[in-house]
């Protein structure tokens, strides 16, 4: 505080409309001040600007309600109380100051004051309250001070916490209890569930499986309903069940009394256990009697004790339970009585406390509500008692009182901005209308009443009734002309619009601007009306320009003296101008690509252009050089061709772009047509030369391949015609003169040349050959038939001694077969007697094994009933058994119904032991009767074997006999046949010896031959040739002397000369061995 300024004392009224208003930012510094501030603390705006705000605090005000006006504020709410400032001249005013916190850009920006002229009551009120600050109190008014504000700001939340509290404890007290009950009912409810309900039928499985599923399985197999498996199966799965639930139910809790009846029942568990493990083994081995006797001298004794020891631990079960109930039973009633405790208790204090509440804010809603009614119609009323309390209702009423002058505020600011707005619109250039909602008139500036009084006299003429004056409150859109305008006038308008109109015979153009409230709704619009007529004449002119420009009409031009003087004119020379300075260079460039189209190549282009119109001439002029490069190598290539010259090619580097690529094209056509011409040349001179070429392998395109393809067809055919007659000369020296060559390889003339060479060797070799064929095949025949006629000459002679040998061993043979023959016969028939008597003993037999059969069938039949009237004793046994267990279950009632169980038992046992009784004598019966007749059908097996072997026997000597019949037929033909063979024989001796005669003779006629043969003489043979034949006659003529010299000259060696004389001696008559020659 500015301790060093005056202060008077003198207080100045204020009035009752004034509103000071003030900012500042978070440190205190004064940013904004309003007139009635200024006009009131007589400061200048540059002086309090920067400034910190105690710059106006008067000393007498407590430093005490400073720090709560700052604590209030920092916390974001607004405060509201009695000021006293200072003004400049050291006078004084009292003021009601509203602060609050203000916020820009979404961040706290300071605070701003709204003060407005307090009442003499507010006034005193608060001198007093400064003077307590000051002065202080003494301990009793300092407790009821005290006592006072804690009461005042007992706010509402805490009195609806504290209501909270106390019905949160009571609920949680009161759930607690519950939840604690629940959870001792769960657990004794688990605890009958788990260990009691479960156990019992977890008993009652273990009781079942012993007293109903074993025992009844082995009737039922003994009786036939189950097979040995199928009841095997069932006690095993019994047992494992018995161990699963024993141990789940050993598992469970047990209590002691439970606990000693388990360990009395383990031995008795075992012992079952042991007489199950027996059964088990009889099921095994399928031993029916055995299961007879063991199900009622060890089945029933093992099982009985252990049913009853379960049926005393399923009676415990029941008893615990029993227990628990009581339990749960006296729980429940403890936890309901202090449930009804907390829940009276709950109600008693939630109610005071709700009272308390009522009456803390029902009376001063009541007052806010008429505070804000009055509000609501325009009426100022007084503040807001604050006395009382200061809650949340106090600061309810603070941040509406703070609201208000804010909104007052802002009201008075946004009053001033709108002042300034339509000075500002007033004093725009462009006409400016403003409308409502329904396009009525309500504003229009200086500039669009000039322009509407400019209009006037037009408007006049056609609305008679027409005023300027008037034109507020009206509508402007009866005086567009035309109607598709007059309805886009008036349509409704969501976005910036333009529209141009004509209003009495000027062009306007309209830019509609739709006005809308902050909440998005359309309340009116605002135009700008621009008036265009002398600008769309301007704009049709160069409009006609530019049509007539593109229809190619150059000689159009804008009248720029019609125009008025100024920007619209100067445009339009300016246009003409530039339509002259492009006119020209076009048409000098029209003219050149008309020459060039025509095939004229014109001159050079030498008068001057500027700017890109010298880029023109420059291209055009390139482009007739380039065409004209083009043309001259186009020609020169022509010429060299037409003289022969095909190695001549254009310069492509001297050209470019697509010029050189028109080039470069030309030089490669000539390039792909003279490769392949130069090719086919020198392949035809080598051909021409005899120089045959090897086959062409490079890659050409299109013809240029087949050009290639017929040459290399050319060069195969060639070369495979040569190597034929290559081939035909070089079997001729190897003196193999069938060799012909394959016509069908060649084609045209190389055939006809290949198939005349065939022909001359045919006519020359046939004859030749085939008498020396007939020579060769001749002298082979006499040789081989000599050879033969010795070689059969000594086979005849030894044939004849063997077959004398044969006809003595085959007389011996006849009659020993024959003897064996009769022998069969006779034990033929011993054997078929011997068969009847087996068959007849066997019959016999097998009567006496039906018989036996139906004894052992009909014992059998006996003991099954016995077996099921055992079943009946036991089931019985079972039933009475079960029954006296749910007596046990029903206490007091079933004492009874035990009783006559009991009974029942009783009689049940008896009749399963006189059962017993009977089935044992029956089955010893059934097993003598068995061996009996398994002793007669070993018997009978015997016989029929015997009967088997017997027949066996007789059938193999009946085969026997006529095996001996036949053999004795077959050996007499052998003899005749081998009779007929001596006598054939000796007429082959004689034939021999005729036949070795005609080969001596046949031998020397071939002799002659071949000397008759070697007269002829082929091309190119030499004299070796013609002696090898006469040396082999020599050598092989067995008619030169005897037997021995002719085998010595058939192993002596043929003699050789320069070539070998295998050819000359090849034998045979194959036609296809002309190469032997």
């Amino acid at each position: 505080m500015k301790i060093n300024m005056p202060v008077t004392q003198r207080d100045v009224e204020l009035k009752d409309s004034l509103q000071i208003v003030s900012k500042t930012d978070l440190k205190g510094k004064i940013t904004f001040v309003n007139r009635d501030f200024l006009d009131v603390s007589g400061f200048a705006e540059d002086e309090l600007l920067g400034q910190s705000h105690n710059v106006v605090r008067h000393p007498d005000m407590p430093p005490e309600a400073f720090a709560d006006l700052w604590n209030t504020v920092k916390s974001g709410k607004p405060w509201i109380g009695i000021v006293k400032n200072r003004c400049k001249n050291g006078d004084h005013y009292w003021v009601e100051a509203t602060v609050s916190p203000y916020v820009e850009n979404g961040q706290l920006a300071g605070y701003i004051s709204v003060r407005r002229k307090a009442n003499r009551q507010q006034i005193e009120g608060a001198m007093r309250y400064h003077q307590v600050l000051k002065e202080g109190q003494n301990w009793l008014e300092s407790v009821k001070t005290k006592y006072t504000t804690f009461k005042r700001n007992f706010t509402l939340r805490s009195r609806i916490i504290s209501i909270f509290v106390v019905v949160a404890l009571s609920s949680l007290a009161l759930g607690y209890n519950g939840l604690t009950g629940i959870e001792s009912s769960n657990a004794r409810l688990s605890s009958v569930y788990q260990d009691r309900v479960i156990p019992l039928q977890q008993l009652k499985v273990v009781a079942d499986m012993y007293a109903v599923n074993i025992v009844d399985t082995s009737h039922k197999v003994r009786n036939g309903n189950l097979t040995w498996a199928q009841g095997e199966e069932n006690v095993n799965n019994a047992l494992k069940e018995v161990d699963k639930q024993w141990k789940a139910y050993t598992a469970t809790y047990l209590v002691e009394d439970e606990k000693k009846l388990v360990a009395e029942a383990e031995p008795l568990f075992v012992k079952a256990n042991a007489v199950t493990a027996t059964l088990q083994s009889i099921l095994r081995s399928q031993d029916n009697k055995r299961m007879a006797e063991f199900t009622t001298s060890e089945l029933y004794p093992a099982i009985d004790p252990l049913s009853d020891k379960i049926s005393q631990l399923t009676n415990l079960q029941l008893k615990v339970a029993g227990d628990e109930y009581a339990a749960a039973q006296a729980n429940y009633i403890q936890k309901r009585n202090f449930s009804f405790v907390l829940i009276f208790v709950g109600l008693g204090l939630a109610g005071l406390l709700g009272w308390m509440l009522y009456n803390a804010i029902m009376p001063r809603v009541q007052d806010a509500v008429r505070y804000l009614l009055s509000s609501a119609q325009g009426i100022e009323h007084e503040a807001v008692i604050r006395t009382g309390h200061r809650d949340e209702l106090t600061l309810v009423m603070d941040s509406y009182r703070a609201l208000r002058a804010r909104i007052d505020f802002d009201n008075s600011e946004a009053f001033s901005g709108i002042d300034r707005i339509k000075s500002a619109l007033d004093n725009a250039t462009i006409p400016v209308t403003v409308g409502n909602e329904f396009n009525t008139l309500i504003y229009m500036n200086h500039a669009s009443f000039a322009l509407w009084k400019k209009m006037s006299p037009e408007l006049a003429k056609r609305h008679p009734d027409f005023s300027v004056d008037k034109l507020i409150g009206s509508k402007l859109g009866p005086y567009i002309e035309n109607e598709a305008d007059r309805a886009n006038y008036v349509s409704p308008l969501s976005e910036t619009k333009m529209l141009d109109t004509t209003i009495a015979g000027r062009n306007l153009q309209l830019t509609f601007n739709p006005v809308t409230n902050p909440e998005g709704r359309y309340i009116g619009r605002m135009i700008q009306w621009v008036d265009r007529t002398e600008e769309l004449v301007a704009e049709q002119n160069v409009a006609e320009l530019i049509e007539q420009t593109v229809a190619g009409n150059l000689n159009q031009r804008i009248d720029a003296t019609s125009l008025p003087p100024g920007f619209l004119r100067d445009i339009s020379n300016g246009m003409n101008r530039l339509l002259e300075a492009v006119i020209n260079p076009l048409n000098m460039a029209a003219a050149y690509v008309d020459d060039l189209s025509k095939g004229v190549i014109p001159d050079e282009i030498t008068k001057d252009y500027q700017g890109d119109f010298n880029i023109i001439k420059t291209n055009l002029n390139a482009c007739g050089s380039a065409i004209k490069a083009l043309v001259i190598d186009g020609n020169m290539l022509a010429e060299a061709a037409d003289n022969g010259v095909l190695t001549t090619r254009a310069d492509a580097t001297q050209h470019l772009g697509e010029y050189r690529k028109v080039v470069e094209g030309l030089n490669a056509t000539l390039d792909a047509i003279v490769t392949p011409l130069n090719m086919a040349a020198a392949n035809l001179d080598s051909i021409a030369r005899g120089d045959i070429p090897d086959r062409i392998t490079d890659h050409y395109n299109g013809d240029f391949n087949n050009i290639k393809d017929n040459l290399n067809t050319c060069i195969e055919s060639i070369n495979a015609l040569v190597g034929d007659v290559q081939m035909l000369a070089n079997a001729a020296n190897d003196g193999r003169v069938s060799v012909r060559a394959d016509a069908s390889a060649h084609q045209g003339d190389f055939r006809k040349i290949v198939e005349g060479v065939n022909e001359t060797l045919e006519m020359i070799v046939g004859p030749i050959g085939t008498v020396k064929v007939a020579v060769e095949t001749i002298s082979t025949a006499a040789k081989e038939i000599a050879q033969g006629n010795a070689d059969l000459s000594r086979r005849t002679e030894e044939q004849a001694a063997s077959l004398e040998k044969t006809a003595a061993s085959m007389e011996e043979l006849s009659s020993t077969v024959k003897q064996n023959a009769d022998n069969a016969k006779q034990a033929n028939q011993l054997a078929t007697a011997a068969s009847g008597v087996a068959v007849k003993g066997g019959d016999v037999v097998s009567e006496v094994v039906a018989t036996m059969s139906s004894i052992n069938n009909s014992a059998k039949k006996i003991e099954d009933i016995i077996s099921v009237i055992d079943g009946i004793a036991f089931q019985t046994n079972i039933l009475a058994l079960n029954a006296a267990v749910e007596a046990a279950r029903a206490g007091e009632q079933g004492r009874g119904f035990a009783v006559v169980a009991g009974e029942v038992r009783n009689l049940a046992q008896r009749s399963a032991s006189a059962a017993k009784e009977i089935k044992e004598l029956i089955s010893d019966s059934v097993s003598k009767t068995a061996e009996g007749t398994r002793q007669v059908e070993n018997a009978g097996n015997t016989m029929h074997e015997i009967v088997t072997s017997v027949k066996r026997v007789s059938d193999i000597i009946s085969e026997i006999a006529a095996a001996s019949s036949e053999q004795s037929a077959g050996i007499e033909q052998v003899n005749e046949a081998v009779m007929k063979m001596d006598d054939m024989t000796q007429q082959n001796t004689a034939l021999v010896e005729e036949a070795a005669a005609a080969a001596e003779s046949m031998m020397e006629q071939a002799d002659e031959l071949m000397n008759a043969v070697s007269v002829f003489q082929l091309e190119g043979e030499s004299q070796v040739k013609h002696t090898a034949p006469v040396e082999r006659r020599v050598t092989h003529n067995p008619m030169r002397g005897t037997t021995s010299k002719t085998v010595a000259a058939k192993s002596a060696p043929t003699p050789v000369s320069t070539k070998p004389i295998k050819h000359a001696t090849k034998s045979g008559t194959d036609d296809g061995d002309w190469e032997e020659f």
